[in-house]
């Protein structure tokens, strides 16, 4: 007997496969009779998909039923941040949207009693006709661009005017705004009592140094446009959000691995008629382990530091997970508390990665160079030549508002 999960997932399966044209073309490209596949109840049948294929073929992605109001501009239209280089457009019924959010509502207003009334302030790529930011309401949305240019104090005084309770920021455009607003003689949150880290990786220290900076509780969400959320900060993993995520960690192959190995994270999404996405890549690597908590099934998702495409190319030929090149920052964040506040890894050649760090002004920056040198002395890059280069900062790309914390140039 299926469980009420079990339920929405196959709900959900039967809505894409018979309102979305894509999802029915998958099926018969395959040979698959997805009346058979109702019967079987075999999930792991059901064909994976990735954001290049609905990139390029977003219309039939989108479910017949919800055409015209996607023409007429009904629908609540977002769409992701490109930090793969490329942008998606998600579609969503505010209804739907609202459903999805529920457990995410909920865990907010436990963790610092915030609610939807509250005033709000993000951080979007870009706003219509290139404004510097817009108030709706309760909420104030800033464009990530401006923070990068002269206009940067004019928005902290509209920050500091509208007096935001929450915010919801990329870990680099919090970095950002701490940099370059610690040298003001008042802060611009007088309010603020809750931000919610999304996006990206954390790097240790930035979470202790925005609660003391700003005086207010940080948490981790773990979520994307598609399908607005997927888990929330538990530790040093994600509780999922089951009732509204299903998610699967997958090999290579596309076969499901078992608790407690990691893969390749594929969500798919509970409550999204208008776009489903069912088996959906995220480009992500995690994996899950499964407790019995007082009678209940929960799951925990613990993310690699990487994305899927981030990995390192060997003089052999072979791939490793970018993941060792931020050891040796943990190894000297852990000795010294956290001296070192961000870290970007771009490997140029086969042979040879420039470490680009920030670090505390009066931290021996010869000291970091040596211990990190000396970790990875230890490890399969003990032939890679390294070189360094410490900045007062790195600032997000413009288009996405994020860093990406390792990128292989070759």
């Amino acid at each position: 007997m299926k469980s009420v999960l079990e339920d929405k997932r196959w709900n959900i399966f039967k809505y894409a496969y018979t309102n979305v044209p894509a999802y029915r073309d998958l099926l018969k490209k395959q040979h698959i009779d997805v009346n058979e596949l109702i019967r079987s109840e075999k999930w792991e049948y059901i064909p994976i998909v990735n954001k290049n294929e609905i990139i390029y073929n977003t219309e039939k992605f989108i479910s017949e039923e919800y055409f015209v109001d996607v023409a007429l501009d009904r629908l609540i239209h977002t769409h992701t941040s490109g930090s793969t280089g490329t942008f998606l457009d998600v579609y969503w019924k505010k209804e739907d949207l609202n459903r999805a959010l529920m457990p995410l509502w909920i865990d907010r207003w436990k963790s610092a009693h915030v609610n939807p009334e509250d005033k709000l302030c993000q951080f979007n790529t870009t706003l219509c006709n290139n404004q510097k930011y817009e108030i709706n309401g309760n909420k104030l949305v800033v464009s990530k661009q401006h923070l990068f240019d002269y206009n940067f104090y004019e928005i902290c005084k509209i920050i500091k005017k509208f007096s935001p309770k929450w915010l919801i920021i990329h870990p680099a455009i919090a970095r950002t705004l701490l940099d370059k607003t610690k040298f003001l003689e008042e802060s611009i949150f007088s309010n603020l009592k809750y931000i919610e880290l999304t996006g990206e990786m954390v790097l240790p220290g930035l979470v202790e140094e925005l609660q003391n900076t700003w005086n207010c509780i940080v948490k981790k969400h773990y979520g994307c446009m598609e399908t607005q959320t997927i888990g929330y900060e538990d530790k040093n993993s994600y509780r999922i959000y089951q009732q509204s995520t299903y998610v699967e960690i997958l090999d290579e192959m596309g076969k499901k691995v078992s608790d407690g190995n990691t893969g390749n994270i594929f969500v798919t999404s509970l409550h999204n008629n208008v776009m489903p996405f069912i088996r959906y890549g995220v480009g992500d690597r995690g994996r899950i382990y499964t407790k019995n908590i007082d009678g209940c099934v929960v799951k925990y998702l613990y993310l690699e530091k990487a994305r899927k495409n981030d990995r390192i190319l060997l003089e052999n030929g072979q791939k490793i997970a970018a993941d060792i090149l931020l050891k040796p920052i943990e190894l000297i964040n852990g000795y010294y508390q956290n001296v070192v506040h961000q870290f970007q890894a771009i490997q140029l050649t086969r042979d040879k990665i420039k470490v680009k760090i920030v670090s505390d002004d009066d931290f021996d920056k010869q000291k970091i160079i040596n211990i990190y040198l000396q970790s990875i002395q230890q490890t399969v890059l003990n032939k890679i030549k390294f070189e360094f280069e410490f900045n007062k900062c790195l600032y997000p790309n413009e288009t996405s508002g994020k860093i990406r914390w390792f990128i292989c140039e070759i």
